[in-house]
């Protein structure tokens, strides 16, 4: 759907930004039961996309968190010489990762890079328009 095809459009415009290809077919790693986003086995490069457009909230921190996890795990298996990239469609979004929270703080730590790359404008309209309809389908949750 519309998530799919943002991180489709996210990793299409982060291999122009790195001059690059990322692996196609399997993404697995010699890691049990950890599947980035992307790979670059001959780049030693690894990615986890976010397609969130605008800033993060609640259970978006936490999808933030666990990629900054995952990466720092693959980061740690793999060694140093990998390049551990989050990458997101807004700047706004970024700026959890990338600003003066503890998350931040983490993904530096970790040697994390956090990038914000430009996406055509008609697949950041359809991500918004995703994003309107998930918060009115959450509105008539009660918890």
């Amino acid at each position: 759907s519309e998530q799919a095809l943002g991180e489709k459009s996210l990793l299409v415009a982060l291999e122009d930004v790195l001059g690059i290809r990322f692996d196609t077919g399997s993404t697995e790693l010699p890691i049990d039961g950890v599947k980035p986003d992307a790979i670059s086995l001959s780049n030693r490069i690894v990615v986890e996309v976010y397609a969130r457009i605008g800033s993060v909230k609640g259970a978006q921190q936490h999808k933030i968190k666990g990629d900054i996890l995952k990466l720092a795990f693959i980061g740690q298996r793999l060694g140093t010489e990998w390049r551990k990239i989050l990458c997101f469609a807004s700047k706004e979004a970024a700026s959890y990762a990338s600003g003066a929270t503890w998350v931040a703080e983490a993904a530096r730590e970790f040697g994390i890079e956090i990038v914000a790359v430009d996406i055509p404008e008609d697949i950041k309209a359809s991500i918004v328009t995703a994003q309107v309809r998930q918060r009115m389908i959450n509105a008539g949750v009660e918890t």
